[in-house]
């Protein structure tokens, strides 16, 4: 079989076969609409939509995406790249299209000026992305369970990666055609898919967005997913979410895009569940 690749388009036609083939391979997805796809892959402040798309006879067959980031990496603000939706038609796997689509995807990044790739992979997809892409396991998110307020220090430590956040960023993630945030005393909350569970995403004072939710319901227990060594668990009321009750391990990747073969220390990196396409 040959295929043949392309960059991926943002046009109303090619959102049109993209969201077409995401629903066909993730029939459980909800969210994969045109709409959404427009959101992210277009409106993005940060950028549009770099990736590879691979078709056979005019048809789309497997796609692979990521959306511009920006990120405080080794202390100094850089442009990235998040590594989302990959879809294969039943018909087309195992031609090895993921791993052909994702170096191209990489090579096309780079050469727009991204320095590295960051992502968040299950275990299904881990060792693909490890084994044969290079990327390097920083480590599992923590997914914790509880009530109340979780406290950070501010301490002086070292941080080598920190998703960047501005009011435009925000503004644009707030309209998530997918999900209806609520924000109640500066702090942004995503429902999931268990009921009476909220998950905790973003404190946004520094922002200037205005709450929008008079409550939360009945003490709803909050989900937290993340990685961040400066939160005290032990003051507050949370407990890890115990493995049997987790759809997948979720673990935090990373690629370095330039010559510099650079490494992330789990400990010193903050990043959770608004970070990505979780919530």
């Amino acid at each position: 079989m040959s295929y043949e690749f392309s960059p991926v388009k943002t046009d109303d036609k090619a959102i049109k076969e993209i969201a077409g083939l995401l629903r066909f391979v993730f029939p459980e997805a909800k969210k994969y609409s045109e709409a959404f796809l427009k959101w992210q892959y277009k409106d993005n402040p940060d950028g549009t939509v770099v990736g590879y798309n691979a078709y056979q006879n005019g048809v789309l067959v497997a796609h692979y995406a990521t959306i511009p980031m920006k990120a405080i990496l080794f202390g100094k603000e850089e442009r990235g790249v998040l590594s989302l939706n990959t879809a294969t038609h039943p018909d087309h796997q195992g031609k090895k299209l993921f791993t052909s689509l994702a170096g191209l995807t990489y090579t096309l990044a780079a050469e727009k000026g991204f320095g590295f790739v960051a992502g968040v992979a299950n275990a299904n997809s881990t060792p693909g992305f490890i084994n044969k892409l290079g990327f390097q396991l920083v480590g599992a998110l923590e997914a914790k369970l509880g009530f109340g307020k979780i406290s950070v220090s501010e301490s002086d430590r070292e941080v080598q990666f920190l998703k960047q956040w501005n009011k435009e960023m925000l503004d644009w993630k707030l309209k998530n055609p997918a999900i209806k945030y609520k924000i109640k005393d500066g702090l942004i909350y995503a429902p999931t898919d268990k009921t009476g569970i909220e998950a905790m995403l973003l404190e946004t004072k520094a922002f200037s967005v205005k709450d929008n939710a008079i409550n939360l319901g009945f003490r709803p227990i909050t989900l937290w997913i993340g990685i961040n060594a400066a939160i005290n668990w032990s003051k507050a009321m949370y407990f890890n979410v115990p493995k049997r009750m987790r759809p997948s391990p979720l673990n935090f990747i990373f690629k370095d895009l330039t010559k510099l073969n650079r490494k992330l220390e789990y400990k010193k990196v903050i990043f959770n569940a608004f970070d990505f396409d979780a919530y």
